[in-house]
């Protein structure tokens, strides 16, 4: 008769002792698509991840490294992962903010993700912008040069930029520019900065330097690119992403018609995603131009040139985001004399379409203002 409590006992204790006993295996998740498994991590540098295989000391150079899987990762972890992945911003970083863990690597590894995904939501939420950037500020703070330092400084200057602060995310992006050669963070995170710094040139209202700067990002990508490496089509887009704000900084000064030209031309190159980004930004450039101007007639050339960009566009990306949230905009500048009674609603699919499909785009967060006016 004492079976049942003996293994009663066994089994509240099975848990205690297997988390005793067990041995770590974590894997460390390469660029290349590999993964390194059975490592028990021990720390993060800027040089890279630090662990042990069996008796061997391992390490694996930060430029390689995309990601890590711990082992035995807290449920709160693996939930917001997921969340984040499918882009329910809000509902990672609170997960992220939940991590138990009294492994403190795991537990800045949760506390970066939070920052991420907050960055990540704020949209044009400023105070939400202020918050995560005082959390990248001490988070990076609290992990000198750990492997996620460079784009813990990428994220804390978009949130200053987001959050209004020109002057501030300026400093953290050139010192991220700065890092990037100084402490050898790898061209593509050169190429990153001076993007991210242009933009927020372009939002501080300093369009001149801010061309410059995109032309600057543009070359450092292309020197990039002369090295064999597995942030080819990143660094490839990131050029693209250079060369529309090249010419959105000509919007940004209200020079439509030098604008409209500019992005004329990129529809001419031999690059798909180039031919997509010129019809998108000369839609944009035509739409502008027709509502400074008062001549809703042009709209429907602002139309075709949106939804050219949206089937050139064969990978989905920002001139597929511009190209429906403009779309949208069209139908709401048009209104029912032109377009029905069914305008708004079909209005609101676009964004729709633009907040579902590219939550991370920075149309997203305009096209949820459209949306609920």
């Amino acid at each position: 008769m004492r079976t049942l409590p003996l293994l009663l006992t066994a089994s509240l204790l099975a848990p205690f002792a297997a988390a005793q006993g067990q041995k770590i295996n974590d894997v460390i998740q390469k660029k290349d698509g590999s993964r390194i498994r059975g490592v028990e991590i021990t720390e993060f540098l800027l040089t890279g991840v630090r662990g042990k295989r069996g008796a061997e000391a391992y390490e694996v150079p930060a430029h390689q490294v995309v990601g890590i899987e711990w082992g035995n990762a807290p449920e709160q972890f693996i939930a917001g992962r997921a969340a984040l992945d499918r882009g329910d911003f809000k509902a990672a970083a609170q997960l992220f903010g939940d991590v138990p863990s009294d492994r403190a690597l795991v537990k800045a590894d949760a506390n970066f993700f939070k920052i991420k995904a907050a960055v990540a939501g704020i949209g044009i939420d400023k105070a939400a912008a202020e918050t995560a950037a005082t959390h990248a500020k001490k988070w990076l703070s609290d992990n000198a040069n750990h492997w996620h330092t460079p784009e813990a400084l990428l994220l804390c200057g978009r949130a200053e930029r987001l959050a209004g602060t020109g002057g501030a995310a300026a400093t953290t992006l050139r010192e991220l520019e700065d890092r990037a050669t100084r402490d050898g963070f790898g061209a593509v995170w050169l190429a990153r900065a001076k993007y991210e710094l242009a933009q927020t040139l372009i939002a501080d209202g300093k369009a001149g330097e801010a061309r410059t700067t995109f032309q600057s990002s543009a070359a450092a990508a292309d020197t990039a690119l002369l090295t064999p490496s597995n942030d080819e089509a990143e660094l490839k887009a990131l050029k693209t992403l250079a060369r529309v704000g090249e010419g959105e900084s000509h919007l940004a000064e209200k020079d439509f018609a030098k604008a409209e030209s500019f992005f004329r031309g990129l529809i001419s190159s031999n690059q798909p995603e180039l031919i997509a980004a010129g019809h998108a930004g000369e839609g944009e450039a035509v739409f502008l131009t027709a509502i400074a101007n008062n001549r809703p007639e042009d709209l429907r050339r602002a139309q075709m040139s949106f939804a050219k960009a949206s089937v050139v566009d064969a990978l989905g990306g920002e001139a597929s985001a511009k190209a429906n949230y403009y779309l949208g905009c069209c139908l709401l500048a048009l209104g029912a004399e032109k377009e029905g009674d069914t305008f708004k609603q079909r209005a609101n699919a676009y964004f729709q379409i633009v907040i579902a499909n590219y939550p991370t785009s920075r149309w997203a967060g305009a096209a949820k203002v459209e949306q609920g006016k």
